[in-house]
């Protein structure tokens, strides 16, 4: 059997030889944790074959190197899923059509970026739209990071200091963290807005 027939019956099994990086061993996730998948594509190029996503394409297990999620709960009923090589459109408002663009604000991170042009803490503007000068808002879907300006980023550790007087922004000046549950801490601080 050639390499062109194997990989045409492991496509049908739905089964694969193929690379990708991946890490062994995970601490501090929560107990409802199954583990971490990186998605972020490498820079360089010439290790694109280490991308879990690209490697799935490249070795024609998806068509599109594309992942999607369904973020749900057990309250609402439903499991949370990826879907590699492609979307629901079930459950996007008005189906495909429904999908939207964004372009992306080119940035000094060299990395992809939505133009943040107003953060709202509540109902308090810790940045005003048309009066701030705008920044790269590296917003990741996959965790509770924010990326914002240093003047943008006191204004809100301001507010979280108010109502989390246990909140500690010292051991890393870009970074806080409570030694407290999400339970217990979530009613006192309000949502952020873009």
């Amino acid at each position: 059997m050639n390499a062109v027939q194997l990989k045409l019956e492991l496509k049908g099994n739905k089964c694969a030889f193929f690379q990708f990086l991946a890490l062994y061993k995970s601490q501090g996730l929560g107990h409802d944790s199954d583990g971490i998948l990186g998605l972020s594509p490498h820079k360089d190029m010439k290790k694109k074959k280490l991308h879990y996503l690209w490697s799935l394409k490249d070795n024609g297990i998806i068509d599109r190197a594309m992942v999607s999620f369904s973020i749900t709960s057990k309250e609402m009923g439903e499991t949370p899923y990826a879907l590699f090589g492609g979307y629901n459109s079930t459950q996007i408002v008005g189906g495909a059509q429904g999908l939207k663009t964004f372009k992306n604000f080119n940035n000094w991170l060299g990395t992809w970026a939505l133009e943040g042009q107003g953060m709202y803490y509540g109902a308090k503007p810790m940045q005003k739209p048309g009066e701030d000068t705008s920044y790269p808002a590296i917003i990741d879907t996959g965790s509770s990071q924010l990326s914002i300006p240093p003047d943008v980023f006191e204004k809100i550790r301001l507010e979280w200091q108010q109502a989390l007087p246990n909140l500690d922004c010292t051991s890393d000046k870009t970074f806080c963290h409570v030694k407290d549950s999400c339970e217990n801490i979530a009613s006192k601080l309000k949502p952020v807005g873009f």
